[in-house]
């Protein structure tokens, strides 16, 4: 199932072209904000890597990602 631009624009209420996803912090409120709302397009398995275990998401979603980026190597 694939989030129409119109769900999108639900759930992000902020101008995304103007986020400096360079920023560490905004990279992790990103990321957290995606995956809260199943939105895992774009996110790439070194992004998850890096940030998880910093995101802001739930234990149990977090194990999940673990195991998948585990059963990857």
């Amino acid at each position: 199932m694939e989030i129409t631009t119109k769900e999108k624009q639900i759930f992000w209420d902020y101008d995304l072209n103007k986020m400096d996803l360079s920023n560490p912090k905004i990279m992790i409120w990103y990321l957290s904000r995606k995956i809260r709302f199943g939105d895992l397009s774009g996110i790439t398995k070194a992004q998850l890597k890096k940030y998880l275990p910093e995101l802001d998401i739930s234990p149990s979603l977090k194990q999940l990602l673990r195991i998948y980026l585990n059963a990857e190597n």
